[in-house]
């Protein structure tokens, strides 16, 4: 494969400000787009548990300077968008900041091809929302999920699942702290030191969110097969933190759609990894494929009509 050229970051134009996803919606919102010539493709970026769309500036401005727009948005109650740190409303509404955040980066970047990918809780969260919202997801040429949370690296015992969910009912906005030993996130200090360092990162979560999460991640697994869009997964094998067994699981059950990439030696956080470079590389190669399969597929249909 022909490797894209990975530019200087001055190549890029970052622009971060609160905006309006949707109507009456307000969420804080990074942009990276590239200065020179118009994107031929756009990615927006669905965040993980505790973390927001700035700590994915590095990937953002290497993927930019390859000639594609990102949009990564923080999703609510995280980074510095609004809402109780760690609390939803319902699976539901997560989903609904899926769906928002990549109409909106329809407006941004209109008129080409648009990917959604999502790291660990937003790796969970781009999954389920293409099989659960077929009709929203027409909009997306691809999907790229990372390390996703369809299972935790250790999953807890019935019994305990069973207290969790008994809990939740009754108490779910109750917060429980989730701390990280931060060696589990990469294997590079750097990243674990801008991890340490980030006041904007939190380690919330409530019952409700943490029992959705669950029941989402196993909900995904066993519909799989519907699973309808090209769909890059991606995991590092050494990760602890969330299942790379539950991912290869996913990749085989959509084995039609799904294309598992494992990095041996890597661990959470792939965008933090000592080969960050070379996943960058592998997604840009992956997208590029979609876009120039998608293309001949225009082309064959248009010579079809014509005929």
């Amino acid at each position: 494969m022909k490797q894209p050229a990975l530019l200087h970051p001055s190549s890029v134009e970052y622009v971060a400000c609160p905006v309006e996803t949707m109507p009456g919606t307000e969420r804080f919102v990074h942009q990276w787009l590239p200065r020179e010539n118009l994107p031929q493709a756009c990615i927006t970026i669905i965040h993980g548990l505790g973390d927001h769309g700035e700590r994915f500036a590095s990937i953002a401005n290497s993927i930019a300077s390859a000639g594609i727009g990102v949009v990564a948005v923080d999703l609510i109650g995280h980074g510095r968008s609004p809402g109780r740190r760690g609390v939803i409303h319902s699976y539901d509404s997560l989903l609904d900041e899926v769906g928002n955040a990549v109409y909106f980066a329809s407006r941004v970047v209109p008129q080409v091809p648009l990917f959604v990918l999502g790291q660990s809780m937003g790796g969970n969260l781009v999954l389920n929302w293409t099989i659960r919202r077929p009709f929203e997801a027409k909009s997306i040429h691809g999907l790229i999920s990372i390390a996703p949370m369809l299972r935790m690296g250790k999953m807890p015992s019935e019994a305990f699942l069973r207290a969790g969910r008994w809990l939740s009912e009754r108490f779910p906005n109750f917060r429980l702290s989730t701390p990280v030993n931060v060696e589990q996130l990469c294997s590079d200090r750097r990243g674990q030191d801008a991890y340490r360092q980030d006041r904007l990162v939190h380690r919330k979560m409530s019952l409700l969110l943490g029992q959705t999460l669950v029941d989402s991640g196993e909900w995904a697994l066993q519909n799989a097969d519907r699973l309808h869009k090209p769909t890059l997964l991606m995991h590092g094998s050494d990760d602890t933190l969330t299942s790379p067994f539950a991912t290869e699981q996913m990749a085989n059950a959509s084995s039609d759609y799904s294309t598992l990439k494992l990095w041996p030696g890597c661990r959470h956080d792939l965008h933090f990894e000592l080969q960050r470079e070379a996943v960058i590389v592998y997604l840009l190669n992956w997208i590029q494929q979609q876009i120039g399969q998608q293309a001949r597929v225009s082309r064959a249909q248009s010579y079809q009509a014509a005929s």
